[in-house]
């Protein structure tokens, strides 16, 4: 009976052992990815190449190795999909546009093993779609511990835009509600296509996949306009600085106001309707 009681006693420590052996690499693993460095990224692509960035970083916090076996964002409006690369430094040296940097013929790529305690930087090449801005906000890391299960975690504030060739360079927006000269620059930008009474090109920086018909009639409504027009701009909705009413006038709004336009920002650019 005594040795009955004594082998259950030993099999419920090893049973207790193990849980908690489980429980410390389970959850170890499962917490111990983390991200850091985010910022925002923002350039141009051009006909051949996609837009380079590195930004952000992984760090394994565990004590044991990790595989990265994916990277994966949220990128929308891509022509292609976006590369994941993974770097030992940073470079801080300046690329100009249509030239593929150094550091992406060094950087490994997944699946990758991140070794306990160390922290690998990220870089990405992203490929927008043609007359389109391709952006993420968010990237998911799939990954695997010393247990064999597979772990997914998302990770927010790393962003990357990128323009595609082609589209007006101040097209680019950052969010409004940090930086608040996004509005006036877009504004600069639509005044002048709407002098120029170019439906092709209005369409371009109307967004939101335009039309050159939709670029006419707006062109048709605003008809009059001049550099001379002055301008008034009132949120949608009070404290939301990504949608606003648009409207030129001539000398008052209640007198010669021209017929009014709503502006939104999303996904790195204004787009305008009427």
């Amino acid at each position: 009976m005594r040795r009955t009681v004594r082998t259950v006693t030993t099999l419920l420590l090893i049973a207790i052992i193990l849980g908690i052996g489980f429980s410390v690499l389970y959850f170890g693993t499962s917490t111990g990815l983390i991200s850091g460095g985010q910022t925002t990224v923002m350039g141009g692509a051009t006909k051949s190449l996609p837009f380079y960035a590195q930004v952000g970083w992984l760090r394994n916090t565990a004590p044991w190795p990790v595989t990265i076996e994916s990277v994966t964002t949220d990128a929308a409006h891509t022509g292609a999909p976006t590369q994941v690369f993974v770097e030992t430094s940073r470079d801080s040296k300046s690329y100009p546009s249509g030239t593929v940097p150094d550091w992406t013929k060094v950087a490994s790529r997944t699946p990758y093993q991140l070794a306990g305690g160390s922290l690998r930087y990220l870089g990405f090449a992203v490929t927008p779609a043609t007359g389109h801005i391709a952006s993420f906000s968010t990237f998911t890391v799939t990954f695997v511990g010393p247990l064999g299960i597979t772990f997914h975690k998302t990770f927010t504030g790393t962003q990357v835009a990128a323009r595609a060739a082609g589209l007006p360079t101040s097209i680019l927006a950052p969010d409004p509600s940090v930086d608040n000269t996004s509005l006036d620059t877009y504004i600069v930008l639509l005044r002048t296509a709407i002098e120029k009474k170019d439906p092709s090109a209005l369409a371009v920086v109307m967004g939101g996949n335009a039309t050159t018909a939709e670029a006419q009639a707006l062109l048709t409504k605003e008809k009059g306009f001049t550099s001379k027009y002055l301008q008034t701009a009132a949120p949608v909705t009070l404290g939301n600085p990504a949608a606003e009413i648009l409207t030129f006038y001539k000398t008052t709004v209640s007198k010669d106001a021209l017929p009014p336009l709503k502006v939104t920002w999303a996904g790195f650019r204004w787009s305008a309707t009427l």
